[in-house]
């Protein structure tokens, strides 16, 4: 069947549907009255769960002001009190060891005098200023204590809670912290609060967590320290962040309250309504059709990005089979999406190997073009003999220009003398590799360019390091580092060197390395499961004696 007689038959079938759809319509406004009839529970129980909340948060909280107000009663006796820096610093420290984000002092007029934040000592009077800040004007007057809920701060506009307590002879003590402050802070406060609390059904209740979703309240205390999961389909689910924790109050379906004032629509209504529906189903029709032509250009799109990436990376190994003095494996791992990661080596004089590991900005058929333009652009300068500052600079020029689709790319380039062991290399915004020397592995840092094709007339430094026979340098791209498990760590690049210190650079008999495939199964071992976000691009070189045919294996 033709894509045009198939769309025939969905429009048909749009319409027979739209009629039979207009025979629901009773049970669709019931279940939207039953909707609206659980937004009023659901905010009848937030306001009682946020009472508890905030009671347990103020105490927590309060209990922290109170210790800050003894500690600072000792500081006042020191001689360094009244010197400004030295007592915010202080205060820092106290601040830090209180677990929360400010402490601060104010006089009995109201002027703030002391806080772990220098520039405000001096620049807020609590009683002349507006806002939330005004309310603790009250502590001058009242033997009391006072808390605040999160709210936007006067000075600087992030969300802080704020609590105060009075000092007998005058002023008081102010303590506050941001909303992750806070949740930390409390959370053992908060812990067990909604134990036994159930909204509707013994299945429904009141669950607080972490910001991360780790269970600390639940009306089951069995699921505490265990992972939110949002409930399925037949679960009525709210949220509100309340003093910084997430609460979340569900409702099964079967059991949730509802007000039967179905509307009950006349012939003329429904028969309406099954036009409009029509209509509407006949465009979503049109739409997915459209959608599903452009779908299968994009999938024909990333399927040429594909091919146009696989074609440009070497692989064949050894690349040189008849040169002892060097060995060059390389291994490429792509994602879902086309990335524009590649690697590339070659000769660019007698005794010279120009080597390479890049990453191209995007994804899809755009980065797979950018990248074979980079690659060709890069080998045809090198392999002219010139410097490898100087080749580096010439291809960003000719990269920057006409590059409307403002594309870059990033690349650590190395030439390699073979006679000397001597590396000439330039890194132009890549991740620095490693240099793997008989146990003593290290990052080779230096010196990092702008990315090729950002802009024209960038100069780029070179540096140089001398390999000993054995020696390796082992390259990659950012999908090794930042590939992340699943609460959203990052593997890293201290990872990544405690991995590469645990595999011995040598080569197979075939002059292939195992570094690639280790690297990899520790990034995945790593991940636990996590989808890989960018493509996985590696590159193991080393130089072996020039005057002897045994390789020197790393010890």
């Amino acid at each position: 069947m033709t894509a045009q007689k198939k769309l025939v038959t969905r429009l048909v079938g749009a319409v027979i549907v739209a009629f039979a759809a207009s025979q629901v319509l009773t049970w669709m406004l019931h279940s939207r009255i039953t909707q609206r009839e659980m937004l009023r529970v659901f905010d009848r129980a937030f306001d009682d769960i946020a009472v508890g909340i905030r009671e347990r948060v103020d105490a927590r909280m309060l209990r922290q002001a109170m210790v800050a107000r003894d500690r600072i009663y000792e500081m006042r006796k020191e001689a360094w009190w009244n010197d400004p820096d030295e007592s915010s610093r202080r205060l820092r420290a106290l601040a830090d060891e209180l677990a929360v984000d400010e402490v601060c002092v104010a006089d009995e007029k109201g002027l703030l005098t002391h806080s772990a934040r220098r520039e405000e000592v001096g620049a807020l009077d609590f009683c002349k200023t507006e806002g939330q800040a005004r309310e603790f004007a009250k502590l001058l007057d009242t033997d009391y204590e006072l808390a605040q809920p999160l709210l936007p701060n006067s000075l600087r506009g992030d969300m802080v809670k704020y609590v105060g307590v009075w000092f007998p002879e005058g002023g008081f003590v102010q303590v506050g912290g941001r909303g992750q402050c806070v949740a930390n802070l409390s959370r053992t406060a908060v812990t067990g609060l909604t134990h036994g609390r159930h909204v509707s059904g013994d299945d429904g209740g009141i669950v607080i967590t972490t910001a991360n979703g780790t269970i600390i309240s639940h009306p089951d205390a069995t699921y505490e320290g265990g992972q939110w999961q949002e409930p399925g389909p037949d679960m009525f689910c709210a949220k509100r962040v309340i003093e910084g924790f997430p609460v979340y109050i569900t409702v099964p379906r079967r059991t949730a309250i509802v007000e039967r004032r179905v509307l009950v629509a006349t012939g003329a209504f429904l028969n309406a309504v099954a036009l409009i529906l029509a209509a509407f189903l006949v465009g979503f029709v049109i739409a997915r059709y459209v959608r599903s032509q452009l779908s299968a250009q994009h999938a024909k799109e990333l399927s040429l990005a594909t091919d146009i990436q696989e074609n440009a990376i070497p692989r064949t190994f050894p690349p040189f089979p008849d040169e002892t003095r060097i060995d060059i494996f390389g291994d490429m791992l792509t994602a879902k999406e086309v990335g524009g990661d590649f690697y590339d080596f070659y000769f660019t004089g007698p005794r010279n190997v120009t080597f390479l590991v890049a990453d191209v900005s995007g994804k899809g058929v755009g980065a797979a073009l950018f990248m074979m333009r980079a690659k060709t652009t890069i080998k045809s300068i090198a392999q002219t003999g010139k410097p490898v500052g100087e080749v580096v600079r010439e291809a960003n020029d000719a990269l920057s220009r006409d590059n409307g689709a403002n594309m870059f790319v990033t690349a650590w380039i190395g030439q390699l003398d073979l006679a000397t062991g001597v590396v000439t290399c330039v890194n132009a915004g890549h991740t620095p590799p490693v240099l793997m020397r008989r146990g003593n592995d290290e990052y080779i840092k230096g010196a990092s360019g702008l990315p090729l094709g950002a802009m024209e007339g960038v100069s780029y430094r070179s540096s140089e390091l001398r390999l000993e026979p054995g020696d390796s340098i082992y390259l990659y791209t950012d999908g090794i580092t930042e590939q992340c498990d699943a609460s959203g760590e990052l593997f890293g690049e201290k990872r990544l060197l405690d991995a590469v210190k645990t595999v011995p650079c040598v080569f197979t008999q075939d002059r292939r390395s195992p570094l690639p495939a280790a690297i990899l199964q520790r990034v995945r071992s790593f991940a636990a499961g996590v989808e890989q976000a960018d493509d996985c691009t590696q590159l193991v070189v080393q130089w072996k004696n020039p005057k002897s045919q045994v390789q020197s294996p790393r010890s």
